[in-house]
Order: structure tokens, then sequence, then C-alpha cells
């Protein structure tokens, strides 16, 4: 939504006590803060389900905090900042206002709407302006547009950007087969430079790595990563998203608990027969982090996607993928467990994990080859563009991969 003239914030500012809940199935039911937090489904069908662990059911969801699925996309960090400076005259924003101000524009299937009311929509930018504007400026500008808007989870400064009709199906460069109604937009903050292009290198790895990764660029001042919903369907369909955090039954203040092999399990749950391809995915999910020393793969940044809870899921594609080990700040820990440490495998204990992913060790071993050619590839590519040449970002991401205990090709078995 945008807040244009005719939209009143101080009006509902935490004054919603309802919220309808739609799906593209159609109507699901109705969410209420009293005392609890409290979710009833109307008179649907099963395929109309808010989440993979809320099926439908005529008993009452009641809890003392948001449900899962609502909570997943609620703002943190530098959105949660913004949104509570343009409201600070009026307070604290309450979740359910900030659900109301999401809309439909967040990451899933999920549409919140106030009983009988409907929300403005926005006008939308051009792709190519995003990608050749100033990237401060323009990123401000896009933050005071949209940010009271973006139902987008993550401390990273980001938004969900609509596109203007003409730009919603556009072929840029990169030659992007979907119809992109709308973006993701995140810049880097003072805390962290280079962060955009540091995403891109990442995920322009697993991309030559062959692995399954959204439409991606970045702007031509390496400041802005502009990446498409991997939430839409190539003909531009809605599907339904839930990550990690929803799907284990933890909060996103618990998002660094539990472990790999925790996901593992919660893949094979929730994929049932598509379990053994899903399961491979998962490993070389795990192994690119691994491999980019990227200590931020929590629980958030893995999720299912599917049409709705009774249809097929498959795991999402790779995304918020960085080389956390250039930033000086950060600890040199991953954000889980693996073996039931946060420490770094060597190669041989990532081939041991792959064999339990279902691969064997010839395979595992692949994988991890395809990630050394695809990064080598990758570096010297990145080497001969002009973004990356005016700091050190990439001898430092050189520095935290190119290191003997992962390369080494040596004892692919523990001793």
């Amino acid at each position: 939504m945008n807040t244009s003239p005719s939209f009143d914030i101080a009006q509902f500012f935490n004054q919603i006590r309802q919220l309808e809940i739609h799906t593209p199935q159609g109507l699901s039911g109705l969410l209420t803060k009293e005392s609890r937090y409290v979710f009833n489904y109307g008179r649907i069908r099963d395929n109309a389900a808010v989440s993979l662990v809320m099926p439908v059911r005529e008993e009452s969801y009641a809890s003392g905090d948001l449900m899962g699925v609502f909570a997943m996309n609620r703002p943190e960090g530098y959105l949660r900042y913004i949104l509570e400076e343009r409201l600070k005259r009026l307070g604290a924003p309450s979740d359910m206002f900030l659900l109301f101000l999401a809309g439909s524009h967040q990451i899933g299937r999920l549409t919140y709407t106030l009983p009988g009311e409907a929300l403005p929509q926005s006008t939308g930018e051009r792709l190519e302006e995003l990608l050749s504007s100033p990237s401060g400026p323009l990123f401000e500008r896009l933050v005071d547009q949209y940010a009271l808007g973006s139902g987008i989870s993550g401390v990273q400064p980001k938004t969900l950007v609509p596109l203007a009709l003409s730009d919603a199906n556009c072929e840029p460069a990169e030659h992007t087969a979907m119809p992109l109604k709308t973006v993701i937009v995140k810049a880097e903050g003072l805390d962290y430079p280079g962060l955009a292009r540091n995403e891109f290198f990442c995920l322009s790895v697993a991309k030559e790595a062959g692995f399954d990764v959204p439409d991606f660029w970045l702007s031509d001042d390496g400041r802005l990563l502009i990446m498409a919903r991997f939430d839409r369907t190539p003909e531009g369909a809605v599907l339904g998203f839930e990550d990690m955090a929803v799907l284990t039954g933890r909060t996103t203040r618990q998002k660094y608990e539990g472990s790999y092999e925790m996901i593992a399990r919660a893949v094979d749950l929730f994929s049932g027969e598509a379990r053994t391809v899903q399961l491979r995915k998962l490993f070389e999910r795990v192994a690119l982090s691994c491999w980019m020393r990227d200590g931020d793969a929590h629980l958030k940044n893995f999720g299912m996607l599917y049409e709705h809870p009774m249809a097929p899921r498959r795991l999402a594609p790779v995304y918020d993928v960085v080389c956390t080990d250039v930033y000086p700040d950060l600890d040199r820990e991953m954000a889980l467990k693996l073996n039931k440490r946060k420490t770094y495998p060597t190669r041989a204990e990532l081939v041991q994990y792959g064999q339990r992913s279902g691969y064997t060790e010839d395979e595992a071993s692949a994988v991890l080859n395809r990630i050394e050619n695809a990064y080598a590839t990758v570096m010297v590519r990145c080497e001969k563009d002009a973004r990356y040449q005016n700091d050190p970002l990439l001898s430092g991401i050189r520095q935290a991969v190119e290191r003997p205990a992962l390369k080494a090709h040596q004892a692919l078995r523990l001793g």
C-alpha cells in the first residue's frame, strides 16, 4: 500500500482488533486481538488454510504471541526503526496495525484486510530506474513511499517495491523469465559496507553452481541489490511461503536456535514424496553457506513454497547469502549447529553431511567441487567489474573463503 493523503493512519493506529485473512483460495478466517490472539477459520476447504502448521479446524487457535505464520514477516532492524520513526508521534505500532499496513504487500500468499475494507494500491516503479539511479537518494525515497506497507523481515535495509505496469513483463539484461510485479530492494547500511555487492557475489556463486536462485541484479553504483520475488510462479501466481522458524515452532527471536539437522527433519516432514530431492537441495544450500562463510544462515533464511497447503511443497530457492566473515564485528561461527556445534565444518564433515542427506560420497564431493569452481569463476568475473575495484571487499572474501580446511581434497573421511 502507499500512504496517500486519503489514507488517515491516525484513524486506525492501534485501534484494530480484527483482521480478515485472505488467501488466493478465498477468505480463510478472522484474526482477533483480545487478551490473546485468536484465529478462527470460516467454513472453508482445507486448501484455504493459512499455514502448514495450522490446518483447518473448528476449534480456535489462540496464543499469547502472534501466531508464527502471521508474525513471520514482521519488520525487524532497519525497517522496524524506520516504521517507528515515521509513527513516533502516534506511539509504538501494534502487530495488528503492522499487519493491516502490509495488506497483501508481503512475502507469501496471505492478505490482511479490515472486515469489508480494501487497501489502496501503489502505482509502482520502473526497474531500469531502480538499477541506474543514484542509490542513496533513491533508496530513501523508496523507503519513504513503501516502508509503511512492506511486510518483509530481516535486519538489512530492504523494502518490497511494486513495479509499474509497463515494467511488469520486462526482460532486462539478465533476461528474467518471470513477469515482475514486485521486487525486493536491499541497500547496504553503514555498519556493513559493501553488503549489496557481497550478496550479489554469493548469489552469483549459487547461480553459477547450478542452484535454484531467483533473478537478481546489482545497481550500476553497486549499492542496491534487487531481487525478483521467489513466492511467485513464472505466470505471476501467488505462492505460499513459510520459513523454518514457523515450521519448527520457533519465534523470530529464536531464529539462531536449532540446527541444520532440525531443518532437515522439517524438510523431510513437509516435503512428502519429494523429500529425497528436497533434502539434497537443502544440502546444497547449507554447503554453499559453509563454503562462503555465511554466518547468518538462520532459520528464517530457509523455507518451503507451495501453491496451497494441500499441494506439493518444495524448498525455497537460495536467498540472503552473505560472506559475513569480511565484517570484523561479527563472530566466525555458523548461525545454527551442524554436528552439534557452530564451528564451520571441514570438507570431510560436509561430505558426510551430504551422505546423510541422500548423496553418495562421490556425489556430495561433486557438489562441493561445483561450488568451488563457481566461486573461482565469479571471482574472476567480479575482479573485472568496476563496481568491485574501489575497496578491499573481494580480497576480504578471498581471505575468508580460500582457507586450507575446506579446500583440502584429501582425507574425505574423518579419522
